[in-house]
């Protein structure tokens, strides 16, 4: 049984200490506890240590269309074949390699990784040149069974991330699914409360417009920094490098790791530009004057450690 009610789960250990429910505020803080630990090992004084997440969309395809996502209007992001190929992502293996990468590498982004057919030979070859690095994977769990979750355990994935978008009751099949692998080794996160989703819900850089996030949301942000540009790096499955992981209108483009190594594009001068803007709160260029993202909520290290780098 969860704790909590009408949709609001908190975090619960199951009898057999297996199953772990995050909800928006419990995922928030297991989040901050890994980024303590990560700052911990690193030296304050290095720029690229601010460095804490590598985020990588490995597919422009999801079989889902989820109301805060905008994915819900086929006419504002439509599904596409395109995928992340295992030659690109040894390239960005090799990339983060070069700098002794040890943070989180999360395949998460803007669709569904397991539609991507050969994404355990993405982590692999990954894993492979980053031997150091935490890696963890969202899905939807639709085209989730035991096979595929070994396959990619043995890639190297570390941690699974199972997103429950239509009630509790997954849990019973998922946890059939998952029966053989280590306690730990997967999370639930409880997207299926119709109040918030469990999240904190944001309208992706304003590309989510039905959910009536504008106006007084925008308002309450002005003048406020935001801390996304400065602890995490979106790669795209082009090896792209948007400034951030809400910019699902793909705005701006501040690298590619196919022609660029990583301190050139996390140091470099189209992401500075941005985040002195977003240092002293100016919000108001595009995508980020019609952003609802708080982004205050993760990264305050980070953000100070680049303060002071470029101040």
């Amino acid at each position: 049984m969860l704790a909590g009610s009408g949709g609001r789960q908190r975090l619960r250990q199951g009898g057999r200490g297996r199953m772990t429910v995050h909800d928006k505020d419990t995922f928030l803080e297991y989040r901050r506890e890994q980024e303590r630990r990560h700052l911990e090992r690193s030296d304050g004084n290095d720029p690229m240590s601010s460095l804490l997440t590598v985020e990588v969309n490995t597919t422009e395809l999801c079989n889902r269309r989820c109301v805060f996502c905008p994915r819900h209007d086929a006419s504002v992001y439509p599904n596409r074949n395109l995928h992340m190929s295992v030659a690109v992502a040894e390239v960005i293996g090799d990339r983060l390699a070069e700098v002794d990468y040890r943070g989180k590498l999360s395949f998460s982004g803007f669709g569904e990784n397991l539609l991507n057919r050969n994404f355990p030979d993405l982590v692999a070859a990954m894993k492979r040149r980053i031997p150091h690095g935490l890696f963890e994977c969202n899905t939807n769990g639709d085209f989730l069974d035991a096979d595929s979750a070994r396959r990619l355990f043995d890639a190297g994935l570390d941690r699974l991330y199972i997103n429950l978008y239509d009630g509790a009751e997954q849990i019973g099949k998922f946890e059939r699914i998952m029966a053989g692998f280590a306690p730990g080794s997967y999370h639930y996160r409880a997207h299926y409360s119709l109040d918030d989703h469990g999240l904190h819900l944001n309208n992706r850089a304003g590309n989510v417009t039905w959910l009536g996030m504008e106006g007084s949301a925008l308002e309450s942000l002005r003048g406020k920094p935001c801390h996304y540009p400065f602890y995490k790096m979106f790669v795209d499955w082009n090896a792209d490098v948007l400034f951030c992981s809400n910019d699902w209108g793909r705005e701006i483009v501040v690298g590619n790791l196919l022609e660029h190594c990583v301190p050139q594009v996390w140091l470099g001068e189209p992401l500075n530009a941005i985040r002195r803007r977003l240092m002293v709160g100016d919000r108001s260029h595009k995508p980020c004057a019609g952003c609802s993202v708080d982004g205050r909520l993760f990264g305050r290290d980070s953000f100070e450690r680049l303060r002071r780098h470029l101040t």
